[in-house]
Order: C-alpha cells, then structure tokens, then sequence
C-alpha cells in the first residue's frame, strides 16, 4: 500500500533525524567533557535555533527536553523522543528492509537504526 509506505517513510526519517541528533549532542557532550568547554546542550539548541542554519522547530523539543532532565545521557532517552523513536520503528524497519530488497541504498536510514 503507497499510502502506508508514504507514512513509513515519514516515520523513519524522523526517527532517524532523532537518532543523528542524539548522535551530535553526545559528541559535543564528550568534546565538551575532555576538553573542558562546559557546553550546556539545551543552550546549544536555542542559540541553533535562533541564527544558525539548523534553525530546526525540533530544536525546541531538543532545547525542553535537557531542561526537563540537565543530566540527560542522550536525547534517545528523553520521554518524548523516545516514544517517537520507538512508535516509529517498525516503519523504519520495513523502509530499510523494502529498500535493501529493491537494492535501494539507504545508508542514513540503516546505519542510524543500527545505532539505536
């Protein structure tokens, strides 16, 4: 069913984007650890949404959910991402399944469902 497909596709990109910036915010939170910079992530996320070229409306949820919980490990554990990530993840399954079959590369799809 395309209607269905559509909406997996959807799913599975957002849970991807979800997972890269989980990925981004860990890696600053380590450079930002051994080198001492004292990067605080939610600050980092309102000073991107408001002049960088990210300027993501997600930011906020980003911004909100290390406000929620400043010990935030990842973003992946934050409520509210989550439940996105794990309401989406059979439709991010079958997008890299029908894509591998189809022989379709889809290397941010599989590689960021690989690191959930």
């Amino acid at each position: 069913d395309a209607k269905q497909f559509v909406e997996d596709v959807r799913q599975a990109l957002y849970a991807s984007k979800i997972v890269a910036y989980a990925q981004g915010f860990n890696q600053i939170a380590a450079g930002s650890a051994e080198y001492g910079w004292n990067v605080n992530p939610g600050d980092l996320a309102t000073i991107w949404r408001g002049g960088c070229i990210i300027r993501a409306q997600f930011l906020n949820r980003v911004k909100d959910a290390f406000a929620d919980e400043p010990d935030l490990a990842t973003l992946i554990a934050a409520p509210y991402f989550r439940a996105a990530v794990e309401n989406g993840i059979d439709s991010w399954r079958r997008v890299v399944v029908a894509a591998t079959q189809l022989g379709i590369p889809v290397p941010g799809f599989a590689s960021s469902l690989s690191y959930y």
